[in-house]
């Protein structure tokens, strides 16, 4: 999916071409919401930044394990119709 997807060099909120990439390393680890630290590693993530309105999309590179991890230990948001 492209729309949105800042990794294309455009910004989903605002529209502009002010896309940058850095990484963003997690320092308390991927946790559920209300939970404790799920993971002793220190994630690090491909943050991209939209330097005209501040908008900011986080990915990680996914294996086997964390993609299981992910599903079971944390909580799944449906998908659902815009609200526009």
């Amino acid at each position: 999916m492209t729309h949105g997807d800042m990794r294309y060099g455009h910004c989903g909120a605002c529209g502009e071409d002010e896309v940058y990439r850095g990484e963003y390393v997690a320092q308390a680890g991927l946790r559920g919401p209300g939970t404790g630290k799920l993971g002793a590693k220190q994630p690090v993530f491909d943050a991209y930044v939209c330097a005209a309105c501040g908008n900011t999309q986080l990915h990680m590179q996914l294996d086997a394990k964390m993609s299981s991890h992910i599903r079971q230990k944390l909580a799944w948001i449906p998908p659902q119709q815009s609200m526009g």
